[in-house]
């Protein structure tokens, strides 16, 4: 006699004709369409369940839509709404034993053990299910300690940003609590090929209480240009054409014909400095900054309590006073630090935010979805960030001709 086979009823979710297939496991909302395994087995069982929670609280839009209107990979929105789904049975009493066993998980880790991403994708999908302890195992036996250990206490904030979502066992729920948190999962694990960001992981924290915070308003403005700096021959740079009037290169009359000379000023470049009082910048730093790089476009900004100011300090190779410049740091806290990352982004290339990496909102608070948005920022707008001025310079030398 052959085993019985066992379908679910998506119908009785939403009263809506869904199409159910044999599967190893797939729900599609947005076509109604169920594949799931259809035998007796304990984690035949579970696959169903946790097709059947996507039924019910996974928005009916297509994935593909979800991620462009987000802004965020498919992996990371997929694995994220697998740990809302398993909240959300967990919650109900529903039998998590997963679908691996040991010697399975084991296999799997040792596999993908070089790939942070890929492990911290799976240990995010099974959170609160049985087969979360069996990858974490594998994980302490074949990932050295110090990858496994940012590996799991990543994962651990993305499942705290999580549930710090608001209706959860809702499709609402997928915007107030997958989208923050895949947001964050491809922050901290960035996709193959993405630009590395040099923030600390020890700023990605969040803050007592779960408090929420948000970018303060930023004003921008443009010190007077009172000094003058020399530009040296490192900001000109020289080319050889076929034409002109000054004769410099006899010797390539045989080789290319280019015997004539033009110098020309080469592009600046941005430096954004972080005056908060953490990081005492001085008149100084401003000094050392633009000996090095005379044509680069430098500013500062701080904020305190709800806004903030962006001081332009350096530009064309003139810069502000040291009284001009004492005057336009206004506030101890960063509080604008995401709205002067993006004024960073739209200047010119190369791009230096000088910061301690710590970021702040209204009230100089932090919060995850700050730092999210930050890194972000640095990724998608090629932002290189140093710690001090000092380190500036030194970028600027080793960079090929510096920022000029």
């Amino acid at each position: 006699m052959s085993n019985p086979r066992i379908s679910p009823l998506p119908e009785a979710i939403d009263g809506k004709h869904w199409t159910v297939l044999e599967g190893r496991g797939s729900c599609d909302p947005a076509s109604r369409i169920l594949g799931v395994p259809t035998d007796d087995s304990p984690g035949s069982r579970f696959v169903r369940n946790h097709e059947l929670g996507h039924a019910k609280i996974t928005p009916k839009v297509p994935a593909y839509k979800q991620c462009r209107k987000h802004g965020v990979s498919m992996d990371a929105m997929q694995v994220c709404e697998d740990l809302r789904v398993h909240r959300y049975l967990g919650r109900t009493g529903i039998e998590m034993c997963g679908v691996l066993n040991d010697e399975e998980a084991d296999q799997f880790v040792r596999r993908v053990a070089h790939n942070d991403r890929e492990l911290a994708a799976h240990l995010v999908a099974s959170l609160y299910t049985d087969d979360h302890q069996r990858i974490l195992s594998a994980v302490q036996r074949h990932v050295e300690e110090g990858r496994r250990r940012h590996i799991v206490r990543m994962t651990g904030l993305v499942d705290a940003r999580m549930a710090r979502g608001w209706r959860l066992d809702r499709p609402i729920g997928f915007k107030n609590g997958t989208i923050p948190a895949a947001r964050l999962f491809d922050a901290v694990f960035p996709e193959p090929g993405a630009p590395a960001t040099q923030l600390p992981a020890d700023c990605l924290f969040l803050p007592r209480g779960g408090r929420a915070a948000k970018w303060g308003e930023m004003r921008v403005e443009t010190l007077p240009a009172s000094r003058s700096r020399p530009i040296p021959a490192l900001a000109r740079s020289k080319s050889y054409v076929d034409h002109g009037a000054a004769l410099a290169a006899p010797h390539r009359l045989p080789v290319d014909g280019r015997v004539f000379q033009r110098n020309r000023r080469q592009r600046g470049g941005t430096v954004l400095i972080d005056a908060s009082g953490s990081m005492r910048f001085s008149p100084a730093d401003l000094e050392r900054i633009t000996a090095t790089a005379p044509l680069a476009t430098v500013a500062v900004y701080a904020g305190h309590g709800r806004s903030g100011t962006l001081s332009v300090v350096a530009a064309r190779g003139r810069m502000a006073s040291a009284n001009d410049l004492a005057g336009a740091i206004r506030g101890s806290g960063n509080v604008i630090d995401g709205p002067a990352l993006r004024w960073l982004a739209g200047q010119p290339e190369p791009r230096v935010w000088v910061s301690d990496g710590l970021v702040t909102g209204t009230g100089d608070r932090t919060a995850t979805d700050l730092v999210v948005d930050a890194i972000q920022i640095c990724r998608h707008g090629r932002i290189t960030r140093v710690e001090k001025t000092d380190s500036v310079c030194q970028l600027l030398r080793t960079k090929k001709g510096g920022i000029r």
